[in-house]
């Protein structure tokens, strides 16, 4: 349910075609919208509808798989519930059949850093890692077909793939909880329901799990008496002063602390994390550097979409002279703070 255009669904979708499975996909967009990844699936044994839903397919389905970006409350996933039909998700449904340790970073923000940082650590201490969950165009589920029990996988998970943890009643082994911010208020009745959704990144975890918190969020430091499993906390403070560290602003600071701390807990040794982190040049779309012409650099930063994260951005450069172009979908977020920042700090705005 969801083919997409970012490749998770695509993924899935062949993935369950190759296991032998019967598959329909189904989608509202149009075949002219989902053009790429319907051309991908050209001869292959597959149903596809879209432009709609038929509710006959999710009364007759063996099991339904839902893409991260429909909406749970969506009455054709009500309607599968009320006939009995198990509704699954990518990334839950991966870690019912994998045996390794799963390591799983959420928050509003810092999550895919945090995770590429806590990826790239344990891959220079030679440990056989994969990288997954909410990382553009990869899907999880495939995972198991290369998957060995002594194997690690990182795993960015977002509010809307940690609801598939909840149904599933399952948390990752090893956690990590990097803060909670307003965000997706478009998609949420209110900051607790989000919040609801994140706890899944330990709810449901044994007293031998363990989960770090970022002690300087009131949220999540709040949200840390309600574990069950062992909790360790980390802060900006926890980033090495002496190390080389190459990400730009404060806030990378958090993201680097984050993954240090849960490096120590799995059991890498500093001079291991250290090379890794001094090494690590960040990762795509978060305040990426495009090349300087004519004097002028270009960040690419086009995952700050939210205010918070538009700030911490803006003060990143804050000896800079910024000519700032934002725009975006409305997350029915309060933008004030942020044009307050941009007001002060940028010489120039595009919006």
């Amino acid at each position: 349910m969801g083919l997409g255009l970012l490749g998770r669904g695509l993924g899935d979708t062949l993935f369950l075609i190759e296991c032998g499975a019967r598959v329909t996909v189904t989608d509202l967009k149009t075949s002219e919208q989902l053009a790429p990844s319907l051309a991908k699936l050209e001869g292959l044994p597959v149903t596809i509808k879209v432009g709609g839903h038929d509710e006959q397919d999710f009364i007759s389905a063996d099991m339904i798989l839902r893409n991260a970006d429909v909406p749970q409350h969506s009455p054709f996933l009500k309607l599968a519930e009320e006939h009995g039909v198990p509704i699954e998700m990518d990334e839950s449904l991966f870690c019912k059949f994998f045996s390794g340790l799963v390591v799983g970073i959420t928050g509003t923000r810092g999550k895919t850093t945090t995770t590429s940082l806590v990826y790239n650590i344990l891959k220079s201490e030679g440990r056989r890692v994969h990288l997954a969950g909410n990382i553009m165009g990869m899907a999880t589920l495939p995972l198991l077909k290369v998957v060995g029990p002594q194997d690690v996988v990182t795993l960015e998970l977002s509010s809307w793939q940690l609801q598939g943890f909840h149904r599933a009643g399952i948390s990752p082994q090893a956690s990590v909880f990097t803060n909670i911010y307003p965000d997706h208020l478009n998609r949420y009745t209110g900051m607790d329901e989000y919040i609801e959704d994140k706890t899944a990144i330990y709810k449901y975890q044994k007293a031998s799990d363990f989960c770090v918190f970022n002690k300087d969020n009131p949220v999540t430091l709040r949200l840390a008496g309600d574990a069950r499993s062992k909790v360790s906390f980390f802060s900006m403070n926890d980033a090495p002063k002496n190390w080389d560290i190459k990400l730009p602003g404060d806030h990378n600071l958090e993201n680097v602390a984050a993954a240090l701390i849960t490096a120590r807990l799995l059991g890498v040794r500093d001079s291991v994390i250290r090379e890794a982190v001094e090494t690590f040049q960040g990762v795509r779309y978060r305040l990426e550097s495009l090349g300087i012409k004519k004097e002028v650099e270009f960040i690419n930063d086009t995952t700050s979409t939210t205010p918070v994260s538009g700030i911490a951005a803006l003060k990143a450069y804050r000896n800079r002279e910024i000519l700032l172009i934002a725009g975006g979908a409305d997350k029915k977020l309060d933008l004030t703070d942020f044009a307050k920042v941009a007001a002060q700090m940028a010489t120039r705005i595009a919006l």
